[in-house]
């Protein structure tokens, strides 16, 4: 199970285990933020999001449904401190993929709304990945 941090994002840089920890929050906090950029949060959507962070970590059961349920249980979405983390310990390659998870969340309830468009680009922007490439991995996974 996950070992409960005081606060989602504090970190110990010398310690692996507490920044992995902090990666798979951040990861599931993107796509929670994601799922609820149109106002809502559907059931397809929150079974997207654990779909996607199961296979993307290599995830149990019980350790993805503990993420997403404490990145669900968040009021207030930290995107800034999310990007931070993502753009520290990952590379620029696992970045991508990351939007790319966050594009397939959008889209898993059949339509892709202007508020989780903004909020993916905006991500995007953070994780510091060019237009083009955002605008390629959303036609890649519309038409995927």
């Amino acid at each position: 199970m996950i070992d409960r941090i005081s606060g989602w994002f504090e970190r110990d840089e010398n310690d692996a285990a507490v920044r992995e920890g902090c990666t798979k929050r951040a990861v599931c906090l993107l796509l929670v933020s994601a799922a609820r950029a149109d106002g809502s949060f559907a059931a397809e959507e929150a079974r997207e999001i654990a779909r996607q962070v199961s296979g993307y970590f290599e995830l149990p059961p019980d350790e993805t449904a503990e993420l997403v349920t404490l990145a669900a249980a968040e009021e207030s979405q930290d995107l800034f401190s999310a990007a931070r983390i993502l753009n520290q310990q990952f590379s620029r390659e696992r970045r991508r993929e990351v939007l790319e998870l966050m594009w397939r969340v959008a889209f898993s309830d059949g339509k892709l709304e202007a508020h989780e468009e903004a909020l993916v680009h905006r991500v995007g922007k953070l994780l510091d990945i060019p237009h083009r490439e955002l605008i390629a991995l959303k036609l890649a996974v519309r038409d995927g």
